[in-house]
């Protein structure tokens, strides 16, 4: 919903993963605390000061002169109730409006980052580049870990993962990808007898699988990777749109339903 709203505000976040996203403290307690409690509740964070690494004085008024460790007020995954997950879009740092302003660059983490930023940089990037993290996103929420593997450290390594995971790049990518000699066969087989996960493989053995207490259906979950598929569509105009996300079949039928019985009021008219 918060992409949505960024998305129909003319902006797009460029930077969406789960370290951007915050969760809201419950309750107002905080509100009612001075710093001096605060401190006393939680801990007085000890200040670091801030120096240049050639020894100078600093003499910038905009850098403070301390740095403070944060507090952790959070607690376990596992004991955080639905009503209390309110999520917050945070680090608008790398936002932009592309009606005002061309990004070729994209700032996303490696494994984020949409393939087009890759093998299309002349184009510029817009809405549909927050899809494509968004997704990958809601499948980490969703299962045991990312969809991408933790254990990529260069580009074609991504890049082989989402072919794996997705299928065939477009022609015209998989010509230009040059290094894929590396890793295919001209017919798209994978080189060295490497496991593949394909996208069911990876849904089975990460979501289907952890969702221990109350399983997810055949109906829900075609209707889950139904949608996941729409958004991590390779080619960047072929995804869906956030509003489409919010009206697709699972957000529809599942998640918006069990949200709004969570926090007591309508999430979309």
């Amino acid at each position: 919903m918060a992409t949505a709203f960024v998305h129909r505000a003319g902006f797009v976040h460029g930077d969406i993963h789960l370290r951007n996203v915050l969760l809201q403290l419950p309750g107002s307690e905080l509100n009612h605390l001075s710093i001096q409690q605060v401190w006393e509740e939680y801990y007085k964070p000890d200040p670091y000061p801030v120096t240049r690494t050639d020894g100078q004085p600093v003499t910038s008024s905009s850098v403070p002169k301390n740095v403070y460790t944060p507090n952790w007020l959070g607690k376990p995954s596992d004991e955080v109730l639905l009503p209390e997950a309110r999520l917050w879009l945070a680090d608008f740092g790398t936002a932009f409006n592309p009606s005002q302003e061309t990004r070729r660059l994209s700032y996303t983490h490696l494994q984020n980052r949409p393939p087009e930023a890759v093998f299309d940089s002349t184009k510029p990037l817009s809405f549909s580049s927050d899809i494509w993290s968004l997704g990958l996103m809601v499948w980490e929420c969703m299962g045991s870990g990312p969809f991408m593997s933790g254990f990529l450290w260069d580009e074609d390594e991504v890049i082989a993962d989402q072919v794996d995971a997705l299928g065939p790049l477009p022609h015209e990518w998989w010509e230009k990808w040059e290094t894929r000699t590396n890793l295919f066969t001209e017919d798209g087989q994978r080189k060295g007898g490497v496991e593949t996960w394909p996208l069911q493989k990876r849904f089975d053995l990460t979501i289907r699988r952890e969702k221990k207490t109350e399983k997810l259906d055949v109906e829900e979950s075609r209707a889950f990777l139904d949608m996941i598929k729409g958004m991590l569509r390779f080619r960047p105009e072929e995804r869906m749109t956030a509003d489409q996300v919010l009206r697709s079949e699972w957000m529809s039928k599942w998640a918006l339903p069990l949200a709004e019985k969570a926090w007591e009021r309508k999430l979309l008219s």
